[in-house]
Parts: structure tokens; C-alpha cells; sequence
């Protein structure tokens, strides 16, 4: 494909979408809440949906999702035979009161959500309690005090979150190859990367040494193979690509434009008709939306790379 219809392809979605993913910015002091919210949005799993649950349930922080888990001699290692489904002996447990009112208040939260689980919920599910854990008896339950003692270990000196937040994107990088995402379970790189990319400062701009984060999420994937762009993306691939078309946004908002404009998510509640932003502006890259798209005329339309 030529590289001006790629530049045509990539910036109506990234523009379409702006007022939408302009919002997805979080401050420093507010990171711990997105934790909870955005680690585990993985595999079609609507966290942000689920979180308000927990919310409803008053147990949305690490530290007493962290609590649960006291409760129980466990195994790291998810089990599907002891918390697979909300009838499972752990499940069955929360909902007795072993684990006191949060132990309640999350079984009532897994088995009242109606909303997209992905593939994997009960596994991600456990990964998050687990995560919740083990931050909340190694880094004070916050995800902000287990990136600072991470960074610090890189630096073989303690740092504060000034300089933390005022890092350079070549440092950033650095400390990526440390992979301080390790002992987060259920967290790799692609998360991670992600988590950290809508950081914003106090003008609500993107981060700095963050604007090349990139998460090659299922929305990116299928934008990049159904447009033709890229039928085999990989992470680094597709980031030195959009690097070299010189957009006019950075990464992280190409990002941010591609998962808003082919969000399953955001399809599925259209479909619904509880979406609650401008419905014409997302859902794309699927068959019935095709005519809707400004920039049909010059899309691939590769249906069949998805399968």
C-alpha cells in the first residue's frame, strides 16, 4: 500500500476519535485506581465496566482487593477447578464470608457482571487478585510506590516521583529492558506499555517519555490487517513504521485514535444502544461499518486476515 494512503488511513482514525481518546489521560496521583481499571482490559475483558462494580461494592482499591487472598493458603498458579466459575469452592468461599465484606463484595461483583468477559476472565480475575496481593505486602498496596522502587533499583539510587514522571523516552526505554513489570502477574510488556501511556502532566499533555508507548491490543491488530497496513503486526515493527510516517501525533495518541476507531467494545454497546459517546465515530473495521468509513475507497477491506 502506498505510503500516503496509509498516512490517509491511520490519521481519519486517529482524528475521528480524538475528542474521545483526548479523555483517556490520567494524572500521577489517580495511576493505583488505573491499575485496577486498565491492567487486566485483556483478551475482550471490560475492566472498566467490572471496576464499576467494585465501586458499587466499595472495594475498589489494591489494598482491599490485595485483603481477600489473606484469607486463603493459595498457590500463585490459577487453578480452574478451585476458581473458575463464581460456583468454585474460592467463589463459593467469598460468597460464605471467608473473606469478610470484600471477599462478599467481589463475588457479587464477578457474578453480577453482564458485560464482556474475553476468553479468560476467571484466570484474569485470579491474576488480579494475586497482583492486588502481593502490592499490598511488598509496595504498601500502590502500583505508584512499586514503580518508584523499581525505577530507584535501576538507578541504583532513590528517586522521587518528580523525577520519575520528568524522565527522558530514551530512559524510559532503558528501564523498560529491565522488564520491571515481573513480579506484576498477568502484566507483560504490552500492558505494562500501556498503563504507563496515558499518563498526563498538569497542562492534561501526554507524558513525555511516554509518547511512544504502544499497546498492539486486539483493535490495533485488526485496523492494521484489515486496512492491509500490516498483516503480521509485531509491537516493535509497527512502532518503527508509524515512526517513519511522521505523523502529526505521537505514538501513544496513534495509539489511542486506532483502539477508539476499531473498539469491539465500544461496537458491541453501539449495538446495544447504551454506547455513551458519538456512535458514528467508533466500532470500525468490521464488515457492516465498511460504508460508514471515510476512507473505504482505499482500504484493503482484508476480512479474511483475521481468521
Amino acid at each position: 500500500m502506498q505510503k500516503v494512503n496509509v498516512r490517509k488511513i491511520i490519521l481519519n482514525a486517529v482524528k475521528t476519535t480524538e475528542p474521545t481518546w483526548k479523555q483517556y489521560g490520567i494524572k500521577w496521583e489517580d495511576i493505583d485506581y488505573l491499575f485496577i481499571q486498565r491492567g487486566y482490559e485483556q483478551g475482550g475483558f471490560n475492566t472498566s465496566k467490572f471496576s464499576e462494580l467494585l465501586i458499587k461494592e466499595k472495594i475498589f482499591s489494591i489494598s482491599k482487593i490485595g485483603s481477600i487472598l489473606d484469607n486463603f493458603e493459595f498457590n500463585r498458579t490459577y487453578n480452574r477447578e478451585f476458581a473458575g466459575n463464581y460456583k468454585s469452592p474460592f467463589y463459593l468461599d467469598l460468597e460464605n464470608g471467608k473473606a469478610g465484606e470484600e471477599g462478599i463484595g467481589f463475588y457479587n461483583s464477578v457474578r453480577n457482571f453482564k458485560r464482556n468477559k474475553g476468553s479468560h476472565y476467571y484466570q484474569l480475575l485470579w491474576w488480579m487478585l494475586v497482583c492486588c496481593n502481593d502490592l499490598k505486602h511488598k509496595y504498601d498496596a500502590s502500583f505508584s510506590n512499586y514503580l518508584l522502587v523499581k525505577y530507584s533499583k535501576f538507578k541504583n539510587r532513590s528517586i522521587d516521583e518528580i523525577e520519575f514522571l520528568t524522565q527522558s523516552v530514551d530512559e524510559w526505554e532503558q528501564f523498560k529492558r529491565t522488564k520491571p513489570w515481573n513480579d506484576l502477574l498477568g502484566i507483560g510488556e504490552n500492558v505494562f506499555d500501556f498503563l504507563m501511556g496515558d499518563l498526563v502532566d498538569e497542562g492534561w499533555e501526554d507524558r513525555e517519555f511516554v509518547k511512544d508507548s504502544y499497546k498492539l491490543d486486539d483493535s490495533n491488530i485488526r485496523f492494521l490487517k484489515v486496512t492491509g497496513i500490516n498483516n503480521e503486526p509485531e509491537h516493535d515493527v509497527v512502532v518503527n513504521y508509524l515512526k517513519k510516517l511522521e505523523l502529526p501525533y505521537t505514538i501513544r495518541q496513534t495509539n489511542k485514535g486506532i483502539y477508539s476507531y476499531c473498539s469491539e467494545t465500544a461496537l458491541k454497546e453501539v449495538e446495544e444502544g447504551v454506547y455513551q459517546g458519538d456512535p458514528q465515530n467508533h466500532g470500525f473495521c468490521h464488515p457492516n461499518r465498511c460504508k460508514e468509513c471515510n476512507v473505504e475507497d482505499i482500504c484493503e477491506k482484508d476480512f479474511s486476515s483475521l481468521r
